[in-house]
């Protein structure tokens, strides 16, 4: 087709053609509608060439910019590339790709390790250089020091560490440019340490010897001034295998070698990690040290119970959580029992009930012994409470697999009811014995206080008490979570609720009373104390058995009387009494000293089990601040120390218990469960006090919430210490709290 004769071919426009768009329309087609096709046009295209932008730059940098390095020490050098299709760099020291041993190495990741020595001159140039354009480079300045110029302390973490004989210690030396491999180590004074004393690796690795505190020493081999120290304590604490830790219910851990107040604070002390559990934990924590584990190896272990009727096994110290086992103890067809519902109305343990007590260890036999309480699922549900014998190991249930049913002898009346009685006391594991109290959940129903004995080898029932056998409900043993005590002799020591009292009229019923059970062959009361006032007590519902009997050693007695206990009751009085005569019930009031000695506290119901140190009873009362009562010559004194803690504790008070490095370095902890009874639930604050002076409360969980806070609380909660850490129960989660490294 020929052009139009108005139009020549060089017209036409071609890539880079100067002439414009504009004339060449006008030109080529004569539209009228192309004028108003550009009156449109809200931007005026210019005449001219179209020319693409340039392509921006192509860039390497390198970081850091500079480095001041020492010798033999390592420096991570990152290149980043701009605009390149490719990111891959050569590196070069003094322009020698990988550098050499003189100035120093790197490799293709940027790692820049220092020369041995000082070079000369000593500061080397590292380059980045861009495979693909080898013009695009970036440089960084880098200056090598003599390790002999450092001759300040050398900085070592952990600066204080805690472990069992079966954990190691990784230190390692902090100070810039200082690395493990350059300093000689020594354990107590002893080159690279010794069976004894442990040893120490060339890489800072200690292995234990012998419990106690070793001190760590670093020292630069190139410079003998400069020096860095660390303390390790290394315990043989094989355990915490019952409630507060031993058949006295003393509460002290004397075993406690790195936490003392002058370790423990905000800065240095806070949790550490959280292990998830599936119910409330009303149980304390049980700790077991140096446990092998089958295809897991040796580890410290921290056992919880819940009311959803399991069992966790923890490594105590894995951080995060590591679970070792868990056992469900409910039967096929059962269930954790929903609370308050048609049978059990009281809602004093919500929102389920299922192991409540805390359970007891034979670390001898790799045993763990807990109840559960289940019941059958469906309109009317079968209740039962059944002990098993878990192994430590595995968590399987052993002995009887199925569980030891609990019950009363076909013979007994009124029989022991599964539904209605409450195991709210912990275990205790005495002679061979596992014992198991029960009192009741919130006093409802024809409900009795059973201690029963079953044999730690076969489960079998062998023994049953009933503190109130003639019919009438009444003289529960629950002591606010604590359990029975038991002597040297193996006299076991309850102390029992609200009910009927007649033991002064030779009836058998022992309510709201102290009593020493002997074991042998049968339960029977071989001793008994009931306040003057036990009939006012039991019509206001002030039961005496509102704390465990704490079993005092024999050095806070007197040389008439060196075996002392002492009791608390919802009175908010404390009871001091000679175990080996209690002094029966005598009804003028007020009661003698000779028989016992009664001290008010002041403060609201006492509802937790107090502590002996340093000759004072520590108590901790309902709507009160923890308090401390000297005792001298086995007398209590009426009055407390001036020293109190800043905090009043809600109305169920607190448990204390203790750590100690023998018998110095002691701290006062408990759980300030407050807030299970605020609506909704609040967090359990963990708190610490110094016992010389309660008035300074060296550490509680609130002071950084963002890092410490635990749990929603449990009621009458207590804290388990063992090897510098502190494990806390709660309603979803136990909270590790310990050292910060």
């Amino acid at each position: 087709m020929s052009s139009p004769s108005n139009l020549r071919p060089r017209e036409t426009p071609l890539p880079g053609d100067s002439i414009c768009l504009h004339d060449f329309l006008l030109r080529r087609f004569h539209l009228p509608f192309l004028f108003v096709l550009f009156s449109l046009v809200a931007i005026c295209i210019s005449c001219g060439s179209v020319v693409s932008d340039p392509p921006p730059p192509v860039t390497v940098t390198v970081t850091p910019e500079s480095a001041q390095p020492f010798t033999g020490s390592k420096v991570q050098f990152t290149a980043a590339v701009q605009n390149a299709a490719s990111t891959a760099v050569n590196w070069t020291v003094n322009k020698v790709p990988g550098g050499n041993l003189t100035m120093g190495t790197i490799d293709s990741n940027g790692l820049y390790t220092a020369p041995n020595s000082v070079p000369n001159p000593p500061t080397v140039t590292v380059t980045s250089i861009l495979q693909s354009d080898t013009t695009k480079t970036a440089s960084s300045s880098v200056t090598i020091q003599a390790l002999s110029s450092i001759q300040g302390p050398l900085s070592l973490s952990p600066v204080l560490s805690s472990v069992t004989l079966s954990q190691l210690v990784q230190l390692q030396v902090l100070t810039a440019g200082v690395t493990n491999s350059v300093v000689n180590w020594s354990v107590d004074g002893v080159p690279g340490g010794n069976a004894t004393n442990g040893t120490i690796t060339s890489g800072g690795v200690y292995t234990p010897g012998a419990a106690g505190s070793h001190l760590i020493i670093a020292t630069l081999q190139v410079n003998p001034n400069a020096i860095g120290s660390a303390q390790v304590e290394v315990t043989d604490l094989p355990g915490t295998f019952t409630w507060r830790n031993d058949n006295s219910r003393s509460g002290v851990n004397s075993q406690e070698l790195a936490l003392a107040p002058a370790t423990v604070s905000s800065s240095t002390f806070g949790k550490l990690f959280s292990c998830p559990l599936d119910g409330y934990a009303y149980a304390e924590p049980l700790y077991v040290a140096n446990l092998p584990i089958p295809g897991s190896g040796i580890h410290n272990v921290v056992l919880v119970a819940t009311e959803k009727d399991s069992v966790y096994a923890f490594d105590a110290d894995a951080n995060p959580c590591v679970q070792l086992w868990h056992t469900s103890l409910i039967p096929s067809g059962s269930e954790a029992i929903p609370t308050p519902n048609t049978d059990i109305t009281s809602a004093d343990i919500v929102p389920y009930v299922g192991i409540t007590g805390t359970p007891v260890i034979n670390v001898s036999s790799f045993t763990l012994y807990v109840v559960a309480k289940t019941r059958t699922i469906g309109l009317s549900p079968v209740y039962s409470q059944l002990m098993y014998a878990l192994d430590l190991t595995t968590g399987q249930p052993k002995i009887k697999p199925n569980g030891a049913p609990i019950a009363s002898s076909a013979s007994v009346s009124p029989a022991f009811s599964p539904s209605l009685e409450n195991q709210r006391a912990a275990l205790l594991l005495d002679n061979n014995t596992v014992y198991v109290a029960f009192g009741s959940h919130g006093g409802q129903g024809n409900y009795h206080g059973w201690l029963l004995g079953l044999d730690s080898s076969t489960l079998l029932q062998t023994m049953s008490f009933d503190v109130t056998p003639d019919g009438l409900q009444g003289g529960g043993i629950w002591q606010s979570g604590g359990g029975p005590s038991a002597d040297s002799n193996h006299y076991v020591f309850v102390l029992t609720g609200d009910g009927p009292f007649d033991a002064n009229r030779g009836g058998v019923s022992y309510s709201n009373s102290f009593l020493r059970l002997g074991a042998a062959g049968a339960l029977s009361v071989a001793d008994y104390f009931s306040p003057c006032n036990e009939i006012s007590l039991e019509s206001s519902s002030l039961d005496v058995g509102a704390s465990s009997a704490l079993l005092l050693p024999d050095f806070a007695g007197s040389a008439s009387e060196p075996h002392l206990m002492i009791g608390a009751s919802k009175g908010g009085s404390l009871y001091l009494a000679n175990r080996n005569n209690l002094g029966g019930y005598n009804p003028v009031c007020p009661d003698v000293s000779t028989r016992v000695q009664t001290v008010p506290v002041g403060d609201g119901p006492i509802l937790s089990t107090p502590i002996f140190w340093n000759n004072a009873v520590y108590v901790a009362a309902g709507n009160g601040k923890l308090k401390a009562f000297p005792v001298t010559g086995g007398v209590l004194a009426s009055s407390p120390l001036a020293s109190q803690s800043p905090e009043m504790f809600g109305s169920q008070g607190a448990t204390p218990v203790i750590s100690a490095k023998g018998s110095s370095n002691a701290i006062i902890w408990l759980v300030d469960s407050s807030g299970a009874l605020a609506t909704p639930n609040t967090a359990a604050i963990l708190r610490a006090f110094d016992p010389s002076n309660l008035s300074n409360e060296i550490y509680d969980s609130a002071m950084v919430t963002s890092r410490d806070t635990a749990g929603h609380a449990v009621k009458f909660t207590v804290p388990t210490i063992a090897n510098a850490k502190v494990y806390v129960g709660t309603q979803t989660e136990l909270d590790v709290y310990g050292l910060l490294h």
